[in-house]
């Protein structure tokens, strides 16, 4: 099988050693920098992903291309967007909100370690259930999904706002 080379700063897909699910590693090249224990420029990678097949990696890699996507905010957690939001948000609101946003996220212990792109109608649902507060603190919480899902899909950390379902 012949292997076309792909065109210039469009990323490459690169089968890696061992035996792995997905031995292909989907890259881009975004930048280079001077390595002076080599004595040369070094290229600066992203990682999109990993394929089980070439021709998977290159869809993947064809996909990101057509909508680039940060690869930092993929993986961005629930208490990495709520801090992020938070920074933006607490200046501009009252102490009084400021407390109540810091007190609904604490019931939110379940979710802080979740990837938020991840995060599924069923988690947030759980948050609510299993709480144990009563309605305006449950309503505040509901607030806080619908602030947090907002900033996300502006930011392009997550496609679906499964807030506005709990």
């Amino acid at each position: 099988m012949v292997l076309m080379k792909l065109p210039n700063g469009y990323g490459s897909v690169v089968k890696l050693s061992g035996k792995r699910r997905k031995p292909y590693q989907v890259r881009k090249t975004v930048g280079w920098h001077y390595d002076e224990a080599k004595d040369k420029q070094v290229q600066d990678m992203i990682t999109i992903g990993y394929a089980a097949t070439r021709a998977d990696g290159l869809q993947m890699l064809a996909d990101y291309n057509n909508n680039p996507f940060d690869t930092k905010a993929a993986k961005m957690t629930f208490s990495d967007v709520y801090e992020e939001w938070s920074k933006r948000k607490f200046p501009t609101i009252s102490e009084s909100n400021v407390k109540g946003y810091t007190a609904s996220y604490k019931s939110c212990e379940p979710l802080y370690n979740k990837i938020f792109k991840d995060i599924k109608l069923v988690d947030l649902q759980t948050v609510i259930d299993t709480c144990g507060k009563n309605f305006p603190t449950l309503k505040k919480i509901k607030v806080l999904f619908n602030q947090l899902f907002d900033y996300a899909l502006k930011n392009d950390i997550c496609n679906k706002d499964y807030s506005s379902f709990v």
